[in-house]
Protein backbone atom coordinates (compact mmCIF):
# COMPACT_ATOMS: atom_id res chain seq x y z
CA UNK A 1 0.00 0.00 0.00
CA UNK A 2 2.84 2.39 0.93
CA UNK A 3 4.62 1.82 -2.41
CA UNK A 4 1.41 2.24 -4.38
CA UNK A 5 0.47 5.35 -2.49
CA UNK A 6 3.93 6.83 -3.07
CA UNK A 7 3.76 5.96 -6.78
CA UNK A 8 0.35 7.59 -7.16
CA UNK A 9 1.60 10.68 -5.37
CA UNK A 10 4.62 10.86 -7.71
CA UNK A 11 2.40 10.54 -10.78
CA UNK A 12 0.17 13.28 -9.39
CA UNK A 13 3.12 15.61 -8.94
CA UNK A 14 4.36 14.83 -12.43
CA UNK A 15 0.93 15.53 -13.91
CA UNK A 16 0.70 18.82 -12.00
CA UNK A 17 4.14 19.80 -13.29
CA UNK A 18 3.09 18.93 -16.83
CA UNK A 19 -0.08 21.01 -16.47
CA UNK A 20 1.96 23.99 -15.29
CA UNK A 21 4.30 23.68 -18.28
CA UNK A 22 1.35 23.43 -20.66
CA UNK A 23 -0.17 26.52 -19.07
CA UNK A 24 3.07 28.46 -19.44
CA UNK A 25 3.52 27.33 -23.06
CA UNK A 26 -0.05 28.28 -23.96
CA UNK A 27 0.36 31.68 -22.34
CA UNK A 28 3.68 32.24 -24.16
CA UNK A 29 2.10 31.42 -27.52
CA UNK A 30 -0.82 33.77 -26.86
CA UNK A 31 1.44 36.67 -25.90
CA UNK A 32 3.92 36.31 -28.76
CA UNK A 33 1.66 35.21 -31.63
CA UNK A 34 -1.81 36.55 -30.89
CA UNK A 35 -3.31 39.69 -32.43
CA UNK A 36 -1.55 42.71 -30.90
CA UNK A 37 -4.65 44.96 -30.72
CA UNK A 38 -6.66 42.10 -29.22
CA UNK A 39 -3.96 41.40 -26.62
CA UNK A 40 -3.64 45.05 -25.61
CA UNK A 41 -7.41 45.45 -25.35
CA UNK A 42 -8.09 42.14 -23.59
CA UNK A 43 -5.32 42.66 -21.04
CA UNK A 44 -6.31 46.29 -20.55
CA UNK A 45 -9.93 45.56 -19.66
CA UNK A 46 -8.92 43.86 -16.43
CA UNK A 47 -5.96 46.15 -15.70
CA UNK A 48 -8.18 49.21 -16.11
CA UNK A 49 -10.69 47.61 -13.77
CA UNK A 50 -7.92 46.85 -11.30
CA UNK A 51 -6.54 50.40 -11.39
CA UNK A 52 -10.03 51.87 -11.20
CA UNK A 53 -10.92 49.89 -8.08
CA UNK A 54 -7.52 50.59 -6.49
CA UNK A 55 -7.90 54.34 -7.08
CA UNK A 56 -11.46 54.51 -5.80
CA UNK A 57 -10.27 53.47 -2.30
CA UNK A 58 -9.41 57.09 -1.55
CA UNK A 59 -12.32 58.48 -3.58
CA UNK A 60 -14.81 56.31 -1.67
CA UNK A 61 -13.30 57.48 1.61
CA UNK A 62 -13.66 61.09 0.40
CA UNK A 63 -17.30 60.51 -0.60
CA UNK A 64 -18.34 59.12 2.78
CA UNK A 65 -16.20 61.58 4.74
CA UNK A 66 -17.71 64.52 2.78
CA UNK A 67 -20.83 64.28 4.95
CA UNK A 68 -18.68 64.95 8.04
CA UNK A 69 -17.28 68.32 6.91
CA UNK A 70 -14.63 70.03 4.80
CA UNK A 71 -11.88 69.60 7.44
CA UNK A 72 -12.39 65.83 7.35
CA UNK A 73 -12.26 65.88 3.55
CA UNK A 74 -9.04 67.87 3.79
CA UNK A 75 -7.61 65.23 6.17
CA UNK A 76 -8.16 62.46 3.62
CA UNK A 77 -6.52 64.67 0.98
CA UNK A 78 -3.52 65.28 3.25
CA UNK A 79 -2.93 61.55 3.71
CA UNK A 80 -3.26 60.95 -0.03
CA UNK A 81 0.38 62.02 -0.38
CA UNK A 82 1.40 59.34 2.15
CA UNK A 83 -0.51 56.72 0.18
CA UNK A 84 1.32 57.91 -2.94
CA UNK A 85 4.65 57.34 -1.17
CA UNK A 86 3.57 53.84 -0.09
CA UNK A 87 2.52 53.19 -3.69
CA UNK A 88 5.94 54.42 -4.83
CA UNK A 89 7.63 51.64 -2.86
CA UNK A 90 5.06 49.01 -3.81
CA UNK A 91 5.17 49.91 -7.50
CA UNK A 92 8.97 50.03 -7.52
CA UNK A 93 9.10 46.36 -6.58
CA UNK A 94 5.82 45.40 -8.26
CA UNK A 95 6.40 46.97 -11.67
CA UNK A 96 10.14 46.28 -11.49
CA UNK A 97 9.48 42.59 -10.82
CA UNK A 98 6.61 42.55 -13.33
CA UNK A 99 8.75 43.91 -16.15
CA UNK A 100 11.45 41.33 -15.45
CA UNK A 101 8.88 38.53 -15.17
CA UNK A 102 7.34 39.42 -18.55
CA UNK A 103 10.72 39.26 -20.26
CA UNK A 104 11.79 36.11 -18.40
CA UNK A 105 8.58 34.31 -19.36
CA UNK A 106 9.12 35.53 -22.93
CA UNK A 107 12.43 33.64 -22.74
CA UNK A 108 10.70 30.70 -20.99
CA UNK A 109 12.82 31.12 -17.84
CA UNK A 110 10.05 30.29 -15.34
CA UNK A 111 12.37 29.44 -12.43
CA UNK A 112 14.07 32.86 -12.49
CA UNK A 113 10.65 34.53 -12.81
CA UNK A 114 9.50 32.79 -9.62
CA UNK A 115 12.66 33.92 -7.84
CA UNK A 116 11.99 37.52 -8.86
CA UNK A 117 8.41 37.26 -7.53
CA UNK A 118 9.25 35.99 -4.06
CA UNK A 119 12.22 38.35 -3.59
CA UNK A 120 10.21 41.40 -4.67
CA UNK A 121 7.37 40.46 -2.32
CA UNK A 122 9.62 39.99 0.72
CA UNK A 123 11.54 43.22 0.03
CA UNK A 124 8.32 45.23 -0.39
CA UNK A 125 6.84 43.88 2.86
CA UNK A 126 10.06 44.74 4.72
CA UNK A 127 10.28 48.31 3.42
CA UNK A 128 6.55 48.80 3.94
CA UNK A 129 7.00 47.81 7.59
CA UNK A 130 9.88 50.26 8.00
CA UNK A 131 7.75 53.04 6.49
CA UNK A 132 4.76 52.16 8.67
CA UNK A 133 6.70 52.09 11.95
CA UNK A 134 8.53 55.33 11.12
CA UNK A 135 5.26 57.01 10.15
CA UNK A 136 3.55 55.97 13.39
CA UNK A 137 6.44 57.31 15.48
CA UNK A 138 6.43 60.69 13.74
CA UNK A 139 2.82 60.99 12.60
CA UNK A 140 2.06 64.38 14.16
CA UNK A 141 5.01 66.29 12.64
CA UNK A 142 4.38 64.39 9.39
CA UNK A 143 0.82 65.63 8.92
CA UNK A 144 1.98 69.17 9.66
CA UNK A 145 4.71 68.85 7.05
CA UNK A 146 2.16 67.57 4.54
CA UNK A 147 0.15 70.79 4.81
CA UNK A 148 -2.49 70.13 7.50
CA UNK A 149 -4.08 73.25 8.97
CA UNK A 150 -4.82 73.40 12.72
CA UNK A 151 -8.45 72.39 12.08
CA UNK A 152 -7.47 69.48 9.81
CA UNK A 153 -4.59 68.10 11.90
CA UNK A 154 -6.48 65.89 14.37
CA UNK A 155 -8.64 64.35 11.66
CA UNK A 156 -5.52 63.59 9.63
CA UNK A 157 -4.02 61.83 12.66
CA UNK A 158 -7.18 59.77 13.19
CA UNK A 159 -7.20 58.67 9.55
CA UNK A 160 -3.44 58.39 9.11
CA UNK A 161 -2.75 55.89 11.88
CA UNK A 162 -4.53 53.14 9.93
CA UNK A 163 -2.83 54.10 6.67
CA UNK A 164 0.58 53.68 8.34
CA UNK A 165 -0.42 50.33 9.89
CA UNK A 166 -1.47 49.19 6.42
CA UNK A 167 1.78 50.25 4.68
CA UNK A 168 3.33 46.72 4.48
CA UNK A 169 -0.02 45.23 3.44
CA UNK A 170 -0.39 47.76 0.61
CA UNK A 171 3.19 47.26 -0.58
CA UNK A 172 2.73 43.48 -0.74
CA UNK A 173 -0.59 43.83 -2.57
CA UNK A 174 0.96 46.16 -5.18
CA UNK A 175 3.68 43.58 -5.90
CA UNK A 176 1.20 40.73 -6.39
CA UNK A 177 -1.10 42.95 -8.42
CA UNK A 178 1.59 43.95 -10.92
CA UNK A 179 3.15 40.49 -11.15
CA UNK A 180 -0.20 38.87 -11.98
CA UNK A 181 -0.70 41.41 -14.76
CA UNK A 182 2.82 40.95 -16.08
CA UNK A 183 2.33 37.24 -16.71
CA UNK A 184 -0.87 37.87 -18.66
CA UNK A 185 -3.30 36.99 -15.83
CA UNK A 186 -4.76 40.42 -14.97
CA UNK A 187 -8.21 39.05 -14.17
CA UNK A 188 -6.77 37.41 -11.05
CA UNK A 189 -5.41 40.78 -9.96
CA UNK A 190 -8.82 42.30 -10.70
CA UNK A 191 -10.49 39.66 -8.51
CA UNK A 192 -8.26 40.48 -5.54
CA UNK A 193 -8.54 44.25 -5.90
CA UNK A 194 -12.32 44.11 -6.51
CA UNK A 195 -13.01 42.05 -3.38
CA UNK A 196 -10.85 44.47 -1.40
CA UNK A 197 -12.69 47.44 -2.91
CA UNK A 198 -16.09 46.01 -2.02
CA UNK A 199 -14.88 45.42 1.53
CA UNK A 200 -13.74 49.04 1.71
CA UNK A 201 -17.09 50.42 0.49
CA UNK A 202 -19.14 48.21 2.83
CA UNK A 203 -17.06 49.11 5.89
CA UNK A 204 -17.05 52.82 5.00
CA UNK A 205 -20.84 52.75 5.02
CA UNK A 206 -21.08 50.77 8.25
CA UNK A 207 -18.38 52.56 10.24
CA UNK A 208 -19.15 56.13 9.12
CA UNK A 209 -22.88 56.13 8.42
CA UNK A 210 -24.15 53.49 10.87
CA UNK A 211 -21.66 53.41 13.78
CA UNK A 212 -20.60 57.08 13.45
CA UNK A 213 -16.89 56.41 14.04
CA UNK A 214 -15.94 59.38 11.87
CA UNK A 215 -12.84 59.77 9.73
CA UNK A 216 -11.11 56.91 11.59
CA UNK A 217 -13.73 54.60 10.09
CA UNK A 218 -12.47 55.47 6.61
CA UNK A 219 -8.92 54.53 7.65
CA UNK A 220 -10.06 51.20 9.11
CA UNK A 221 -12.01 50.46 5.92
CA UNK A 222 -9.00 51.12 3.72
CA UNK A 223 -6.77 48.89 5.86
CA UNK A 224 -9.31 46.04 5.79
CA UNK A 225 -9.87 46.34 2.03
CA UNK A 226 -6.14 46.21 1.27
CA UNK A 227 -5.80 43.19 3.57
CA UNK A 228 -8.51 41.29 1.70
CA UNK A 229 -6.84 42.08 -1.65
CA UNK A 230 -3.47 40.80 -0.41
CA UNK A 231 -4.94 37.54 0.92
CA UNK A 232 -6.86 36.78 -2.30
CA UNK A 233 -3.81 37.36 -4.54
CA UNK A 234 -1.58 35.42 -2.13
CA UNK A 235 -3.91 32.43 -2.55
CA UNK A 236 -3.73 32.79 -6.35
CA UNK A 237 0.06 32.53 -6.32
CA UNK A 238 0.22 29.83 -3.64
CA UNK A 239 -2.42 27.51 -5.12
CA UNK A 240 -1.12 27.42 -8.71
CA UNK A 241 -3.83 29.65 -10.19
CA UNK A 242 -1.15 31.76 -11.86
CA UNK A 243 1.56 30.88 -14.41
CA UNK A 244 4.31 31.27 -11.82
CA UNK A 245 4.02 30.27 -8.18
CA UNK A 246 5.13 31.68 -4.85
CA UNK A 247 8.03 29.32 -4.07
CA UNK A 248 9.64 30.21 -0.76
CA UNK A 249 12.78 28.18 -1.35
CA UNK A 250 13.69 30.50 -4.23
CA UNK A 251 14.42 33.37 -1.82
CA UNK A 252 17.98 34.61 -2.27
CA UNK A 253 20.18 37.14 -0.50
CA UNK A 254 22.00 38.09 -3.70
CA UNK A 255 22.05 41.88 -3.86
CA UNK A 256 22.34 41.78 -7.67
CA UNK A 257 18.79 40.43 -8.07
CA UNK A 258 17.27 43.02 -5.75
CA UNK A 259 19.17 45.78 -7.55
CA UNK A 260 17.91 44.49 -10.88
CA UNK A 261 14.32 44.67 -9.60
CA UNK A 262 14.81 48.13 -8.07
CA UNK A 263 16.61 49.48 -11.15
CA UNK A 264 13.83 48.28 -13.42
CA UNK A 265 11.16 49.69 -11.11
CA UNK A 266 12.94 52.98 -10.44
CA UNK A 267 10.91 54.95 -13.02
CA UNK A 268 7.78 53.93 -11.10
CA UNK A 269 9.37 55.14 -7.88
CA UNK A 270 10.12 58.52 -9.40
CA UNK A 271 6.66 58.71 -10.94
CA UNK A 272 4.86 57.91 -7.67
CA UNK A 273 7.42 59.65 -5.46
CA UNK A 274 7.05 62.85 -7.45
CA UNK A 275 3.27 62.45 -7.19
CA UNK A 276 3.71 62.41 -3.42
CA UNK A 277 5.89 65.54 -3.56
CA UNK A 278 3.41 67.23 -5.89
CA UNK A 279 0.49 66.59 -3.52
CA UNK A 280 2.51 67.92 -0.57
CA UNK A 281 3.42 71.11 -2.43
CA UNK A 282 -0.17 71.47 -3.63
CA UNK A 283 -1.51 71.16 -0.09
CA UNK A 284 1.05 73.59 1.28
CA UNK A 285 0.17 76.09 -1.45
CA UNK A 286 -3.48 75.75 -0.42
CA UNK A 287 -2.76 76.32 3.29
CA UNK A 288 -2.78 80.13 3.11
CA UNK A 289 -6.21 80.02 1.47
CA UNK A 290 -7.67 77.87 4.28
CA UNK A 291 -9.65 74.64 4.48
CA UNK A 292 -11.80 75.54 1.45
CA UNK A 293 -8.83 75.38 -0.92
CA UNK A 294 -7.40 72.20 0.67
CA UNK A 295 -10.78 70.44 0.46
CA UNK A 296 -11.41 71.68 -3.11
CA UNK A 297 -8.12 70.37 -4.46
CA UNK A 298 -8.58 67.12 -2.55
CA UNK A 299 -11.93 66.56 -4.30
CA UNK A 300 -10.63 67.57 -7.75
CA UNK A 301 -7.56 65.36 -7.48
CA UNK A 302 -9.56 62.31 -6.40
CA UNK A 303 -12.04 62.72 -9.27
CA UNK A 304 -9.30 63.14 -11.85
CA UNK A 305 -7.31 60.26 -10.34
CA UNK A 306 -10.11 57.87 -11.33
CA UNK A 307 -9.87 58.85 -15.02
CA UNK A 308 -6.07 58.86 -14.89
CA UNK A 309 -6.25 55.35 -13.41
CA UNK A 310 -8.08 54.18 -16.53
CA UNK A 311 -5.22 55.46 -18.68
CA UNK A 312 -2.60 53.90 -16.40
CA UNK A 313 -4.53 50.62 -16.47
CA UNK A 314 -4.57 50.73 -20.26
CA UNK A 315 -0.82 51.36 -20.29
CA UNK A 316 -0.22 48.48 -17.90
CA UNK A 317 -2.27 46.22 -20.15
CA UNK A 318 0.07 47.24 -22.97
CA UNK A 319 3.23 46.67 -20.86
CA UNK A 320 3.27 42.83 -20.77
CA UNK A 321 2.67 42.74 -24.54
CA UNK A 322 5.76 44.90 -25.04
CA UNK A 323 7.79 43.02 -22.42
CA UNK A 324 6.89 39.52 -23.61
CA UNK A 325 7.66 40.32 -27.24
CA UNK A 326 10.85 42.12 -26.32
CA UNK A 327 11.97 39.00 -24.45
CA UNK A 328 10.94 36.85 -27.44
CA UNK A 329 12.97 39.18 -29.76
CA UNK A 330 10.00 40.39 -31.82
CA UNK A 331 10.53 44.16 -32.10
CA UNK A 332 7.97 44.58 -34.89
CA UNK A 333 5.24 43.43 -32.51
CA UNK A 334 6.55 45.85 -29.88
CA UNK A 335 6.28 48.76 -32.33
CA UNK A 336 2.81 47.63 -33.39
CA UNK A 337 1.70 47.57 -29.75
CA UNK A 338 3.10 51.06 -29.10
CA UNK A 339 1.43 52.64 -32.11
CA UNK A 340 -1.91 51.01 -31.38
CA UNK A 341 -1.81 51.90 -27.66
CA UNK A 342 -0.98 55.58 -28.24
CA UNK A 343 -3.58 56.18 -30.97
CA UNK A 344 -6.43 54.33 -29.25
CA UNK A 345 -5.68 55.90 -25.84
CA UNK A 346 -5.55 59.43 -27.31
CA UNK A 347 -8.93 58.99 -28.99
CA UNK A 348 -10.41 57.69 -25.73
CA UNK A 349 -8.94 60.57 -23.71
CA UNK A 350 -10.43 63.14 -26.11
CA UNK A 351 -13.89 61.62 -25.56
CA UNK A 352 -13.50 61.41 -21.79
CA UNK A 353 -12.09 64.93 -21.65
CA UNK A 354 -15.15 66.38 -23.41
CA UNK A 355 -17.48 64.50 -21.04
CA UNK A 356 -15.51 65.55 -17.95
CA UNK A 357 -15.55 69.23 -18.98
CA UNK A 358 -19.31 69.20 -19.55
CA UNK A 359 -20.29 67.27 -16.40
CA UNK A 360 -17.75 68.87 -14.01
CA UNK A 361 -20.31 70.87 -11.95
CA UNK A 362 -22.59 67.87 -11.46
CA UNK A 363 -19.71 65.60 -10.43
CA UNK A 364 -18.39 68.10 -7.88
CA UNK A 365 -21.86 68.51 -6.36
CA UNK A 366 -21.70 64.88 -5.21
CA UNK A 367 -18.84 65.77 -2.87
CA UNK A 368 -19.50 69.35 -1.77
CA UNK A 369 -22.36 71.87 -1.67
CA UNK A 370 -20.16 74.72 -0.41
CA UNK A 371 -19.78 77.37 -3.12
CA UNK A 372 -16.15 78.30 -2.37
CA UNK A 373 -15.05 74.66 -2.46
CA UNK A 374 -17.07 73.85 -5.59
CA UNK A 375 -15.78 76.84 -7.59
CA UNK A 376 -12.11 75.87 -7.16
CA UNK A 377 -12.81 72.18 -7.82
CA UNK A 378 -14.69 72.90 -11.06
CA UNK A 379 -11.87 75.10 -12.42
CA UNK A 380 -9.34 72.35 -11.67
CA UNK A 381 -11.43 69.56 -13.22
CA UNK A 382 -12.11 71.54 -16.41
CA UNK A 383 -8.39 72.26 -16.75
CA UNK A 384 -7.69 68.53 -16.34
CA UNK A 385 -10.26 67.79 -19.07
CA UNK A 386 -8.37 70.02 -21.53
CA UNK A 387 -5.06 68.29 -20.71
CA UNK A 388 -6.28 64.70 -21.13
CA UNK A 389 -5.51 64.24 -24.88
CA UNK A 390 -1.85 65.12 -24.20
CA UNK A 391 -1.37 62.44 -21.54
CA UNK A 392 -1.21 59.13 -23.47
CA UNK A 393 2.02 59.97 -25.32
CA UNK A 394 3.87 60.58 -22.04
CA UNK A 395 2.45 57.59 -20.18
CA UNK A 396 2.78 55.00 -22.96
CA UNK A 397 6.29 56.20 -23.80
CA UNK A 398 7.45 55.83 -20.19
CA UNK A 399 5.84 52.41 -19.81
CA UNK A 400 7.42 51.22 -23.08
CA UNK A 401 10.96 52.13 -22.03
CA UNK A 402 10.40 50.52 -18.63
CA UNK A 403 8.99 47.33 -20.18
CA UNK A 404 12.01 46.87 -22.46
CA UNK A 405 14.55 47.66 -19.74
CA UNK A 406 15.65 51.19 -20.77
CA UNK A 407 15.50 52.53 -17.23
CA UNK A 408 17.25 55.84 -17.92
CA UNK A 409 14.80 57.00 -20.58
CA UNK A 410 11.86 55.61 -18.60
CA UNK A 411 12.94 57.62 -15.54
CA UNK A 412 13.31 60.80 -17.59
CA UNK A 413 9.83 60.46 -19.11
CA UNK A 414 8.31 59.50 -15.75
CA UNK A 415 9.86 62.55 -14.07
CA UNK A 416 8.49 64.96 -16.69
CA UNK A 417 4.90 65.17 -15.48
CA UNK A 418 5.26 65.64 -11.72
CA UNK A 419 8.87 66.80 -11.64
CA UNK A 420 10.34 68.70 -14.57
CA UNK A 421 7.18 70.70 -15.27
CA UNK A 422 5.01 70.53 -12.14
CA UNK A 423 7.60 71.72 -9.61
CA UNK A 424 8.34 75.11 -11.23
CA UNK A 425 4.68 75.65 -12.18
CA UNK A 426 3.36 75.13 -8.63
CA UNK A 427 5.71 77.88 -7.52
CA UNK A 428 5.07 80.34 -10.39
CA UNK A 429 1.33 80.06 -11.19
CA UNK A 430 -0.10 80.72 -7.68
CA UNK A 431 1.96 83.93 -7.44
CA UNK A 432 0.16 85.42 -10.43
CA UNK A 433 -3.22 83.65 -10.38
CA UNK A 434 -3.88 82.67 -6.73
CA UNK A 435 -6.19 79.68 -6.24
CA UNK A 436 -6.82 79.50 -9.99
CA UNK A 437 -3.08 79.02 -10.51
CA UNK A 438 -3.08 76.17 -8.00
CA UNK A 439 -6.14 74.63 -9.68
CA UNK A 440 -4.59 74.51 -13.17
CA UNK A 441 -1.00 73.59 -12.28
CA UNK A 442 -1.30 69.83 -12.79
CA UNK A 443 -3.15 70.22 -16.08
CA UNK A 444 -0.51 72.61 -17.42
CA UNK A 445 2.23 70.16 -16.40
CA UNK A 446 0.41 67.30 -18.16
CA UNK A 447 0.17 69.26 -21.42
CA UNK A 448 3.87 70.16 -21.37
CA UNK A 449 4.89 66.57 -20.44
CA UNK A 450 2.84 65.19 -23.34
CA UNK A 451 4.50 67.51 -25.84
CA UNK A 452 7.94 66.75 -24.32
CA UNK A 453 7.52 62.98 -24.77
CA UNK A 454 6.46 63.02 -28.45
CA UNK A 455 10.03 63.08 -29.90
CA UNK A 456 10.98 60.11 -27.70
CA UNK A 457 7.91 58.24 -28.89
CA UNK A 458 8.75 58.90 -32.53
CA UNK A 459 12.32 57.75 -31.89
CA UNK A 460 11.10 54.44 -30.44
CA UNK A 461 8.88 53.78 -33.49
CA UNK A 462 11.49 54.34 -36.20
CA UNK A 463 12.60 51.16 -37.95
CA UNK A 464 16.17 52.46 -37.97
CA UNK A 465 16.15 52.23 -34.20
CA UNK A 466 15.04 48.58 -33.99
CA UNK A 467 18.42 47.62 -32.63
CA UNK A 468 17.73 49.85 -29.65
CA UNK A 469 15.01 47.44 -28.66
CA UNK A 470 16.77 44.30 -29.78
CA UNK A 471 20.10 44.89 -28.16
CA UNK A 472 18.98 46.35 -24.86
CA UNK A 473 20.07 44.22 -21.96
CA UNK A 474 17.21 42.36 -20.37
Amino acid sequence: MGIKSHSEKFRGLKTASGDTKDKAQSNHQKMTEGSVPFLVMSLSVSTMGTMLVATTYNLVDTYFVASLGRSQVGAVGIMFSVMSLIQAVGYTFGIGAGSLISRLLGKKDKEKAEQVLICAFIAAIFLGTVMGVTGLLYLKPLVRLLGATTTIEQYALDYGIYIMIGAPVMCGAYVFNNCLRSEGKPYLALLGISLGGMTNVLLDYLLIKIFDIGVAGAGISTLAGQGVSLIVMFICFSRGKSVIRLVWKRITIKCSLYWEIIKTGLPSFWRQGLTCLAVILLNRSCMKYGDDAVAAMSIANKIFAVLFALLVGYGQGFAPVAGYNYGAKKPDRVRHAVLYAVISATIAMIGLGVALYYFAPGIVSLFSQEQAVSDISIVSIKAHAVSMPFMPSCLICGILFQAIGKEGLATLISAARQGIFFLPLIWILPIYFGTTGIAVTQAAADILAGIFSIPFLIYSLKKGNCKTIKNTKS
